[in-house]
């Protein structure tokens, strides 16, 4: 089943809004939101070999191991649909922090299910690795489209928007001694008892194709650099603000001073990424944004990075 090495970038997303929409009978929540891709990434390594059975070796920062992994367990899961017969070994070097809402975990897995697809003798179809991709997370379905990409139900119903272009992004957080990053589980819970009395907790079907073209009129003309200028440059608006950052920001002192700083440089958007802990800043040019990343990295965890478009992205994937 050639080729029996195969390479992965496994980019890290931001959420450029994310709207909690209901709580599902299912116990899940209805969301809307828009994931990009960025250059942040781990990277991972896929070898088949005689055998059988999973293996796992980790390198950078700290990763769960075994079954507590979800690359791992992606690795088992598409084994054992494809029925391979052969021993996967897996080498991840881990870039992405976790806690921080940029989907380390989930873009693992979705590289482990794009590598074993191609290596496949016959490929699964993109419709039955997104099944697979949603039996291991909400947020996996996402990478394998990667770019910009609509997300709704539980954020793993993906469409592909057109790419925004080219964009800086600075990312800070707290350090990992003062802040161990941010619960989702618990970020949800929170989020259902200030919503309790609110009513918002309730059924909340709405029409799919209303939302979709909803969200592509509000997101992507507000990013286009012609829109909305102003003294400091040209500003924009998701359409959707994140719901999860008023939460986050009562969490620690941290979270707030990092926001208050994001909102002084001339990033043209500041928000919030998945459930945190990580925020982020999107500038038009590289100097401002490096600026602002050492600024921050005086205090706070700081990466300075840039979106990935879907071409890049899917062209991360090669056999060696």
């Amino acid at each position: 089943m050639p080729p029996t090495r195969l390479r992965a970038r496994a980019c890290a997303k931001i959420n450029l809004g994310l709207k909690i929409v209901s709580r599902r009978p299912d116990g899940f929540h209805e969301l809307r939101t828009v994931f990009q891709t960025i250059a942040l990434a781990d990277d991972l390594v896929c070898e088949l070999t005689r055998g059988q059975g999973v293996g796992l070796a980790a390198s950078g920062l700290a990763v769960p191991q075994g079954r507590g992994n979800l690359a791992y367990r992606a690795a088992e899961l598409v084994a054992d649909q494809l029925k391979l017969r052969r021993r996967i070994d897996l080498r991840l070097h881990k870039r992405i922090p976790s806690g921080a809402g940029l989907g380390g975990g989930s873009s693992d897995a979705a590289a482990v299910i794009r590598m074993l697809a191609r290596a496949a003798a016959r490929p699964p179809s993109l419709a039955t690795q997104l099944a697979w991709a949603r039996e291991l997370g909400s947020d996996v379905p996402n990478f394998l489209l990667g770019g910009t990409v609509l997300g709704l139900g539980r954020g793993d119903e993906v469409y592909a928007l057109p790419d925004l272009g080219k964009w800086h992004c600075v990312l800070a957080m707290p350090r990992a001694q003062s802040h161990g990053g941010v619960s989702t589980p618990e970020a949800f819970a929170r989020w259902d008892r200030e919503a309790a009395g609110s009513g918002l907790t309730g059924g909340g079907d709405s029409d799919t194709l209303i939302e979709f073209c909803s969200l592509v009129d509000q997101v992507l003309p507000a990013f286009r650099p012609e829109r909305n200028r102003g003294p400091r440059g040209p500003k924009v608006h998701a359409g959707i603000e994140n719901d999860f950052l008023r939460g986050v920001l009562s969490l620690s002192t941290d979270f707030p001073r990092i926001h208050r700083q994001l909102r002084r440089t001339p990033a043209a958007w500041v928000g919030l990424t998945g459930s945190g802990a990580a925020q982020f800043g999107l500038f038009h040019q590289a100097g401002p944004a490096a600026e602002a990343a050492a600024r921050l990295a005086v205090s706070h965890q700081s990466w300075l990075t840039r979106l990935v478009g879907r071409r890049e992205y899917q062209g991360g994937l090669r056999a060696w």
